[in-house]
């Protein structure tokens, strides 16, 4: 036998295969992180237009201008997965015809409720 050797030993393979392994744990986590991170914001970015739905369609009078739920199924296709339920509060101002209108927009992502609330005024006579 020749003094030597070529390759590598089974210790020197089975340290190279746990560096490894360990190098794909860290970077799974990391991509769980930022598929998170990506799933909040679409998220967010549909409850805002969730809100901002509902606020042209009482601009527009397509809805009463009354408290209570708005369901948008079928009006609001949203880019995430996630359920956005909408509620509006109108309250009267002080000038006849003056009302304060706040919408608020819920949804949850992985068990952590998200809310955008907007609130306005609007002038209906």
């Amino acid at each position: 036998m020749n003094g030597h050797q070529r390759g590598f030993s089974l210790l020197e393979a089975v340290a190279a295969l746990a560096l490894f392994g360990m190098a794909i744990v860290v970077a799974a986590g990391f991509l769980d992180a930022h598929v998170s991170a990506a799933r909040r914001l679409e998220a967010r970015a549909d409850l805002v237009r969730a809100a901002e739905v509902v606020l042209e369609s009482l601009r527009g009078e397509a809805l009463p201008l009354t408290g209570g739920a708005i369901d948008l199924s079928g009006q609001f296709p949203g880019r995430s997965s996630a359920q956005v339920s909408t509620r509006v509060r109108v309250t009267p101002r002080n000038l006849t015809g003056l009302y304060e209108v706040r919408v608020e927009a819920r949804t949850v992502i992985r068990s952590e409720e998200m809310v955008v609330t907007v609130t306005t005024q609007m002038w209906k006579p």
